[in-house]
């Protein structure tokens, strides 16, 4: 190699060096490479999770029980966006850290410590996945997911293998009865009140189940219409106990994505035409509060305008709750003998699906 080409190349690594080291291209805040898409007309963020040193992301479709082209995305701390090639897409929202055996469970996937992606097929756990939670005799070995038309499923964290608990009312197929469809699927039919379900979360002995919506047509139009529950069932019962009828998206307690431990209080956020309702479990004993809306572009006794409202960990000190156009202060210590500290934030004009540190 010539004197005149050494100069040549080093010049040219001098001029590239530079771009290659430079920050990722922002915008206000926003970084264009990270952007998320699928090809179902509308692309959600269901859940993001910091995990193994990366950050775990999924979109959903609007109705998509069986998977879609949505994916699942691992981003590295300097900001790399990586397509994992297990993803099978659907419309999940779910999202929980197994502390026992070092797993995230989010989505169909499950992600251990080094990063090993393993994923439940659809065709094995049929659904719109959009709740987990501790189980209530075997939390070490077992975790319990929900989906949106009020499926619950047993997964076993070692080998996902999985029991079905109560069937996916999507299971009821035309012109097939609904005994014939519990039978062939070895579970039983809910049969809640409302539709369209959002939070799951265990503790205090009961797993807590929340929906928003309700079908019909006066739901499209009338939002004093009677909509969603907020529903409890032991683990044993035949049949869930109605605990509120109103909606509620939200379910969580002090465990948060971790999950619940057996006296841990429960919070369930939801609403009314009046106002927004927020439900305490405390010591085996619910209380009621209310707090004001924000907005009421959220309302819709269909229950299809909020998404996955959420109170989270955002770091050190409060938690951050989004509901209803708001953003609020969240204290970690919240239960029947301190109720202080719930305090509004900002308003915000947009659907979060999920946030975090």
């Amino acid at each position: 190699m010539t004197s005149d080409m050494i100069r040549a190349n080093a010049l040219l690594f001098l001029a590239i060096a530079p771009l290659a080291l430079a920050e990722p291209r922002q915008i206000s805040g926003i970084f264009p490479h990270l952007a998320m898409f699928n090809n179902e007309g509308e692309c959600g963020t269901g859940a993001v999770v910091p995990w193994a040193d990366r950050l775990w992301v999924i979109t959903y479709g609007p109705h998509l029980p069986k998977g879609s082209s949505d994916k699942l995305y691992e981003i590295t701390p300097d900001l790399q966006q990586i397509i994992r090639p297990e993803s099978i897409g659907g419309t999940p929202a779910n999202r929980m850290i197994h502390a026992e055996s070092q797993q995230l469970f989010i989505g169909p996937y499950v992600i251990d410590a080094q990063r090993n992606v393993r994923t439940i097929p659809y065709s094995t756990m049929f659904g719109r996945h959009t709740g987990l939670a501790r189980h209530l005799t075997d939390p070490a070995g077992k975790i319990v997911y929900a989906t949106m038309e009020e499926g619950f499923y047993e997964v076993d964290v070692k080998s996902l293998a999985v029991k079905n608990l109560w069937v996916d009312e999507q299971l009821k197929k035309d012109g097939e009865s609904k005994k014939s469809v519990e039978e062939s699927m070895e579970g039983r039919a809910a049969d809640l009140p409302g539709y369209h379900g959002k939070g799951f979360y265990s503790s205090q002995g009961r797993y807590i189940y929340a929906n928003n919506g309700e079908r019909g047509s006066e739901a499209l139009k009338n939002p004093k219409t009677a909509s969603g529950v907020l529903a409890e069932w032991d683990g044993k019962a035949d049949k869930w106990t109605v605990v509120r009828r109103n909606q509620f998206t939200e379910v969580t307690g002090p465990g948060g994505i971790t999950g619940g431990m057996p006296g841990d209080p429960v919070w369930s956020v939801g609403w009314d035409h009046k106002s927004l309702i927020f439900m305490l479990l405390d010591s085996g004993k619910w209380h009621t509060f209310r707090l004001p809306k924000a907005s009421n572009s959220y309302d819709g006794a269909h229950g299809w305008n909020t998404e996955w409202p959420r109170i989270r960990e955002v770091g050190d000190g409060p938690l951050l709750m989004t509901m209803h156009g708001m953003f609020w202060e969240f204290p970690r210590t919240f239960s029947a003998a301190n109720t202080a500290g719930m305090r509004p934030v900002s308003s915000y004009i947009r659907v979060i699906g999920d946030f975090c540190a």
